[in-house]
C-alpha cells in the first residue's frame, strides 16, 4: 500500500483524462524523501501527466532525471522511451526498451514498445519478432496492442493469411474484442471473402453501434462488393461518427468526386478539409506518418484519376515536405514526368539540405536534414538529376543547399542482401517509372546546439 495516498487520485484522475489536474496535484504532493516505490510512480505517472498536456519538454527532462535515479526501474524505463519516442527520437527510444527488457524480459509492454519503434525505423522483420514476443508474455492467450500491432504488418507485407490466423486465435479466447473484430474484418476483406467481412463488421457494430472504424471498413467492404448506395450510406455514417477522421473525410471526396453527378463544390471541400485536418492536427507529430502518408495518398489519388494532376501535384509537395509521401504517388509522378524503362538501376542517395534560414515546414532551431532516397535511374548521373529534382519540388527555396552521396547500385551476387533489397532488386528488373521510388524512413534533422 502507498504511503502517499494521493497517487491513487492522481492515478484516477489521468485514467479520466484529467490531466491538468493530475500535474497540479503532482506538484503540490512532491517530497524529496519519498519512498523509493512511490517516487518511482510519481515519477512515471508526472512524466505521463506532461505529455498528455503536451509538455514534452518537461516530461523529457523529468524522465531522464528519474531514468539517473532509478536505471534499473523498468517502468521509469518505459516512461523514458515512450517520451523519446514522442518527440521522434527513435533511437535513444530504442535504446530505453532495451534497456527495460534487460531488466525485465519477461514483460510484454517493454517488447511491444520495442517493435513499434522498430517498425518506425523500418526493422519489419525486427518489430515481428517483438510483437510476437509481447504476445508470447501475455498469459491470457496475447497482447491486444502487439496483436493488433503484428496483424497490421503482417497485412501491409501482404501475408494476409497469417495476419487473418493471428486475429482468429485471439478471437478464440475473446470473441467480442470490437476491435480485433474490426480488424479482422479488414484482413477478410483484403482476402475476397467479403461476405465474411460483412458479418464481422455487423457484429462489431452489434456490440458497439458507434465504432466508426467499423462502419468505415463495412462501407470500403460494400464499394468493393458493388452495392454502391449502401456503402455511400455507411461511409456519411462513419462520417457523422467521427467527424474529425481526415481518412473518412478524404475516401468520401474521392468517391464524390468520381460520382457522375458530381458536386465539385462538395467533393473539393472534402478532399481539402481533409488535408486541412491533418496539417492542423498531424503536422509536427512523428507518430502520425502512416496514417497521414494514407490520407495524403487517397487525397492525391482522388484528384490524379479525376483530371485534376495540377492539384495533385500540390499535395504531392505537400506530402513530401511533411514526409507523407509514398511509393504510389511517386511512381505516378514519375511515369507522368518520365517513363518506364525496363533498364533501371537502383541506387541508394544520401541527401543532405541545409538552408541559413529555416522553412516554415522544418523544425524549430534546425539548419538541415538528412534522408535517404532509392532512386531508379539507367545510371548514377541520372539517379543524382532525378533525386535533386525531386528535393527542390518539395524545397523550391533557392537559399536550401544539397549535397547528394550516390551509392552504387547493389545486385543479388553481392553477399548477404536483406530480403527487403532483394524483393526491390527482383522490382527493378522490371519496367519502372524513373525517379526517386522511395523515402526512407524519418529525417535526421540537424539541430542547432
Amino acid at each position: 500500500m502507498s504511503s502517499l495516498p494521493q497517487l491513487d487520485a492522481i492515478a484516477t484522475l489521468l485514467n479520466q483524462g484529467a490531466a491538468d489536474s493530475a500535474v497540479r496535484l503532482l506538484r503540490s504532493c512532491w517530497e524529496p524523501d519519498l519512498p523509493p516505490d512511490d517516487l518511482v510512480r510519481m515519477y512515471c505517472m508526472w512524466v505521463r501527466g506532461l505529455c498528455e498536456t503536451g509538455e514534452l519538454d518537461h516530461a523529457l527532462t523529468l524522465a531522464r532525471r528519474a531514468a539517473n535515479e532509478f536505471p534499473r526501474e523498468v517502468d521509469v524505463l518505459i516512461a523514458l522511451g515512450n517520451v523519446q519516442d514522442l518527440v521522434g527520437d527513435l533511437e535513444r527510444a530504442r535504446e530505453a526498451f532495451e534497456a527495460a527488457i534487460d531488466q525485465d524480459p519477461g514483460g510484454g509492454l517493454q517488447h511491444y514498445n520495442l517493435g513499434a519503434v522498430l517498425e518506425r525505423l523500418g526493422r519489419e522483420m525486427d518489430a515481428e519478432v517483438c510483437y510476437r514476443r509481447a504476445n508470447e508474455c501475455d498469459p491470457h492467450g496475447g497482447m491486444f496492442e502487439a496483436i493488433a500491432a503484428l496483424g497490421a504488418l503482417l497485412r501491409r507485407q501482404g501475408r494476409l493469411e497469417e495476419a487473418e490466423q493471428i486475429y482468429e486465435l485471439y478471437l478464440s479466447d475473446d470473441s467480442i474484442n470490437v476491435e480485433i473484430l474490426v480488424e479482422h474484418g479488414i484482413c477478410l476483406s483484403d482476402l475476397d471473402r467479403l461476405d465474411e467481412a460483412i458479418d464481422r463488421f455487423d457484429f462489431a457494430l452489434s456490440l458497439d453501434p458507434e465504432n466508426a472504424g467499423a462502419q468505415y471498413n463495412k462501407a470500403i467492404t460494400l464499394y468493393r462488393i458493388g452495392r454502391y448506395e449502401q456503402a455511400l450510406a455507411a461511409l456519411e455514417r462513419a462520417r457523422q461518427l467521427d467527424k474529425g477522421n481526415a481518412l473518412t473525410l478524404a475516401v468520401l471526396g474521392g468517391w464524390r468526386l468520381s460520382a457522375a453527378d458530381c458536386d465539385l463544390d462538395e467533393a473539393l471541400g472534402l478532399l481539402y478539409g481533409a488535408l486541412e485536418l491533418l496539417e492542423r492536427r498531424y503536422a509536427q507529430d512523428p507518430g502520425q506518418l502512416g496514417y497521414c502518408s494514407l490520407v495524403a495518398e487517397e487525397i492525391f489519388e482522388a484528384l490524379w484519376q479525376n483530371g485534376r494532376q495540377g492539384e495533385a501535384r500540390e499535395v504531392a509537395r505537400l506530402a513530401g515536405q511533411r514526409e507523407w509521401i509514398t511509393p504510389h504517388i511517386l511512381d505516378c509522378l514519375n511515369e507522368a514526368d518520365h517513363g518506364r524503362s525496363p533498364q533501371v538501376s537502383m541506387y541508394t542517395v544520401v541527401a543532405r539540405a541545409e538552408a541559413g534560414e529555416r522553412p516554415e515546414h522544418w523544425p524549430e532551431n534546425t539548419d538541415g536534414y538528412t534522408t535517404g532516397l532509392t532512386v531508379l535511374a539507367t545510371d548514377e548521373n541520372e539517379a543524382r538529376e532525378f533525386c535533386l529534382q525531386y528535393l527542390r519540388s518539395i524545397e523550391p527555396s533557392p537559399d536550401i543547399r544539397f549535397t547528394l552521396d550516390v551509392v552504387p547500385p547493389q545486385s543479388p551476387s553481392d553477399p548477404s542482401p536483406t530480403l527487403e533489397m532483394m524483393a526491390e532488386l527482383r522490382g527493378a528488373m522490371q519496367p519502372r517509372p524513373r525517379g526517386v521510388a522511395r523515402v526512407h524512413g524519418q529525417r535526421s534533422y540537424i539541430f542547432r546546439t
